[in-house]
């Protein structure tokens, strides 16, 4: 039986954001990490079980990876001066980026819909 998860569409979806992404100013290491790493990561995820759940979640880790790495990079070494500014910072935390947001995206979306539902 096929992986429900490893679907074409949600890698084709995923490059396609990601080629999208390089041209609006991502970077291009962090958000191909980010991308790899979603995708790994989400062939476990009992939350990702069809094809529209698994390329928003691959699409929206690798833009987050892409965009939100250099920020987090540059905040670490900013408040931990033993950490060296630089590329091998900026990759390792686009692959945590990109290995979270899947897993922690339906967490906040469950969050959100119970606090609406509770008002």
């Amino acid at each position: 039986m096929p992986e429900p998860n490893a679907t074409a569409a949600g890698i084709i979806i995923g490059a396609g954001i990601g080629l999208t992404g390089t041209i609006m100013g991502a970077q291009v290491d962090a958000l191909m990490i980010g991308l790899i790493s979603a995708i790994l990561i989400s062939f476990w995820l009992p939350t990702i079980d069809d094809r529209k759940k698994a390329a928003a979640s691959v699409a929206l880790s690798a833009l987050l990876a892409g965009y939100g790495a250099p920020v987090a990079a540059g905040w670490l070494s900013g408040t931990q001066p033993e950490l060296a500014a630089g590329s091998p910072l900026r990759l390792l935390v686009a692959l945590g980026l990109g290995a979270l947001c899947p897993s922690l995206v339906p967490v906040v979306i469950g969050w959100a819909r119970r606090k609406v539902e509770a008002q």
